[in-house]
């Protein structure tokens, strides 16, 4: 069987940025009756987005760094975020100069195609399929390109909440600093997924918060990657996401 390849899907309709054209793999193929269960899930998940998160209040604890470099300062993260705060970063993060590694399964395929469509660039793996060659893909692109990155630390299908390793091997080879990211929401439905995917309600409040960075040195060894520097991005995404649920609080008491 030949190894899947990684792909980094570039822009559909928006200008080229810096990360656009980077493609290293055709895109997948799919029989009609699951190409077209896909194409309708994006529609779908497109007027969802429409609908619901360009209504959300979001607001920022720490300046993102796309905003950090247009006001001049030299920065690029990798930020590490939950799985079931995906839409969410997708709504906050519109317009920023961001690359998402999505995962080969089908519903990756879903997610980076929504991705895709409202601006941001795709490389296709995960830690169960096409991992390693995006892993080294997601290298190029942090060292070639000129924005920010984003894993899930927890995909692609869990244990929600529990970072796996992809991120500080990813940190160790970008040689980019991880931002671990914390995401609250005032108001919000939960899918029956593994995740259990937060998808905000019309007009909630959002708080995103950024914690200090990790710096992943990039000649680290197996056991300290895994062992210290793991366990520093673990506990940096736990504090991060306390930081947003106290934000948040001072700004919206809890509703149901």
């Amino acid at each position: 069987m030949r190894a899947e390849r990684a792909t980094t899907s570039p822009r559909s309709d928006r200008p080229r940025g810096p990360y656009d054209g980077r493609v290293t793999g055709s895109e997948p193929r799919y029989p009609l009756k699951q190409e077209l269960k896909i194409r309708a899930a994006t529609a779908a998940g497109l007027t969802l987005y429409h609908l619901l998160a360009r209504t959300y209040r979001v607001r920022f604890l720490d300046p993102p760094y796309g905003r950090r470099r247009q006001l001049g300062q030299r920065v690029r993260c990798l930020y590490s975020i939950w799985h079931s705060d995906i839409w969410t970063m997708m709504s906050a993060m519109l317009g920023e100069d961001v690359c998402i590694m999505v995962s080969e399964h089908r519903d990756g395929e879903f997610m980076s195609r929504i991705a895709n469509r409202l601006g941001w660039t795709t490389v296709r793996g995960s830690s169960t399929r096409g991992g390693a060659r995006a892993l080294l893909e997601l290298a190029r692109t942090g060292r070639e390109g000129q924005g920010d990155l984003l894993l899930t630390v927890d995909g692609p299908r869990g244990p929600a909440h529990e970072v796996k390793e992809g991120v500080v091997y990813a940190a160790s080879r970008t040689r980019l600093p991880v931002v671990p990211v914390g995401v609250a929401l005032d108001r919000a439905w939960r899918l029956g997924s593994w995740d259990r995917h937060f998808v905000g309600k019309p007009f909630t409040r959002v708080t995103v918060a950024f914690e200090p960075e990790v710096r992943v040195p990039a000649e680290a060894l197996r056991d300290d990657l895994t062992g210290h520097w793991l366990a520093e991005v673990a506990a940096g995404m736990q504090r991060a996401e306390e930081r947003a649920r106290a934000g948040l609080a001072r700004i919206a008491p809890a509703r149901a």
